[in-house]
C-alpha cells in the first residue's frame, strides 16, 4: 500500500500499478469506477492544551489565528481548504507544509500547531492531542472513493479486498 496523492493514484489506476485506489476528491472521476463513497468530514488537530481545544466546533478563521501545518497542493485536503479560504477571504499562517498526513497527525504533540485531517486519518487515542470538527459552513466534507479503472476487469485478490473494503466504507456511512 502506497499513500500517494489524487493525481498519482488516478495514475497509477490507468497504468495498471495498481488495482484500486482510495482517492480523496478525485481530479477526474470520469476515467474511474466507484466502487463505494463515503463523506468525510474535516477536524482540526492540536494539542489538548491548545487554546482551541475547548470548543465543540472549530471555525476555520479561528485557526487563523495560530500557525497551522497543511498537506502540498496535490492533496484532495488542501484543495478543499485552499478552496475554502478563497471563498472566506482569510489566510491561514502556514508554518509547515508536508505531504505526510502522519507527520500532521503527530506534530501538535510536539509544537502548539494546528493540522487538518479527514475523519479517517484522525489520530487515535493519545492524552496530548484532541481533534475537533472544522465548521462545514467553512469547509464541507469530502468524499472519498474506492475506485478501480473503468472498465477493468480486476484480478481475483483485488476483487475480494475491494468487496471487503465496499463493506467496512457501507458501516462508515451508516
Amino acid at each position: 500500500m502506497r499513500v500517494r496523492d489524487r493525481a498519482a493514484a488516478e495514475t497509477a489506476l490507468a497504468d495498471h500499478s495498481a488495482d484500486i485506489a482510495l482517492i480523496f476528491e478525485p481530479v477526474r472521476l470520469s476515467e474511474v469506477q466507484v466502487l463505494a463513497s463515503v463523506r468525510q468530514p474535516f477536524h482540526a488537530v492540536m494539542a489538548a492544551d491548545h487554546l482551541l481545544a475547548s470548543k465543540a466546533v472549530v471555525r476555520l478563521r479561528d485557526c487563523a489565528l495560530f500557525p497551522v501545518a497543511l498537506p502540498t497542493a496535490v492533496y484532495g485536503v488542501r484543495h478543499l481548504i485552499d478552496v475554502a479560504l478563497v471563498r472566506l477571504s482569510i489566510e491561514l499562517p502556514s508554518m509547515i507544509e508536508t505531504d505526510s498526513f502522519d507527520f500532521m497527525r503527530h506534530y501538535p504533540e510536539q509544537e502548539w500547531i494546528i493540522s487538518f485531517q479527514m475523519q479517517v486519518g484522525l489520530p487515535d487515542s493519545y492524552p496530548s492531542v484532541v481533534t475537533r470538527p472544522i465548521d462545514p459552513r467553512d469547509v464541507p466534507s469530502g468524499r472519498l472513493y474506492l475506485c478501480q479503472l473503468r472498465s477493468r476487469t480486476l484480478p481475483v485478490a483485488a476483487a475480494k479486498f475491494a468487496a471487503l473494503l465496499e463493506r467496512e466504507i457501507d458501516l462508515l456511512e451508516t
